[in-house]
């Protein structure tokens, strides 16, 4: 046998010896997975405190009309966003943290749940009814995340709210509601709970805005 048939030989040997070798790592990797050796972070789901407000002695509508909140981008999903102060541009998101609903339906909720137990309108909806209501509402999610800076933690909510007549195509007005809650810990569910003080300061502002129509 020549030098280069052995040498071939012992080439093939090598590269079957080093394919098992990976067979066996990449199946022990998966059993050890797979018996719990090589757990990944549990997830993590938040919801949002209730919004608690006075109750207002007289309504000040008969009815008012929350259309779904509109979100784009990362605001469609349930993953809790951040930004690092140092780089403001850059939304990034937390890969075992979530709301247990969007941010446009978690604030949705808050809008409903503000006005209803208010007292500032007869009827509060979600939708269109037979009958035109009083006011709709329109709102749109501008920012709903924490801003990181070292280990300081700061809540951001602002929201685009507009208000236009049930009767015709006339808009009231429209303006921003924005809520900044400073935080003495890093712990998300602190930042879940500033989250709705941030919704609780918000649908109190429109509630008083609404009471001046």
């Amino acid at each position: 046998m020549t030098k280069s048939v052995v040498w071939g030989v012992q080439q093939n040997r090598y590269r079957l010896s080093l394919v098992l070798v990976l067979s066996f790592l990449l199946t022990f990797a998966i059993t050890a997975c797979g018996l719990g050796g090589g757990d990944l972070p549990d997830d993590h789901y938040y919801r949002l405190p209730d919004i608690s407000v006075t109750k207002q002695a007289q309504a000040a509508f008969d009815e008012i009309v929350i259309k779904p909140v509109k979100a784009s981008g990362l605001y469609h999903d349930r993953a809790i966003l951040y930004i690092e102060k140092e780089k403001p541009l850059e939304l990034q998101r937390y890969h075992y943290y979530f709301w247990a609903e969007t941010p446009a339906n978690l604030l949705q909720n808050a809008l409903y749940q503000g006005l209803l137990n208010s007292g500032v309108s007869g009827q509060v909806s979600r939708q269109m009814g037979e009958h035109r209501a009083d006011y709709i509402i329109d709102s749109r999610i501008i920012r709903f995340e924490r801003v990181i800076d070292g280990s300081n933690v700061t809540v951001e909510v602002v929201v685009e709210i507009a208000l236009r007549s049930g009767k015709n195509a006339t808009q009231h007005w429209s303006r921003r509601y924005a809520s900044t809650q400073q935080l003495q810990t890093t712990a998300m569910h602190d930042s879940a709970e500033a989250f709705g003080r941030a919704l609780q300061q918000i649908v109190e502002t429109l509630i008083g805005d609404l009471n001046k129509q």
